[in-house]
């Protein structure tokens, strides 16, 4: 569970669709968008989905070696 920081709505940021959240660049689950308000908040680290994605420096490296 995780609280709004603008209207105080509690929910849980496992229901909520994370592709909708309007921070302008590929978040990778690090926002939601809260159901009440539609502001994005910040999901701490631990609750976080692990990403299997490597970043843009890893993929050059494998590439080069």
């Amino acid at each position: 569970m995780i609280q709004c920081m603008l209207c105080g709505c509690k929910f849980d940021e496992t229901k909520v669709d994370t592709a909708q959240c309007n921070c302008g660049f590929d978040c990778h689950g690090a926002n939601v968008p809260c159901p009440n308000c539609g502001v994005d908040v910040v999901v701490p680290k631990e609750l976080r989905p692990k990403i299997d994605k490597e970043s843009f420096l890893a993929k050059l490296k494998k590439s080069i070696i």
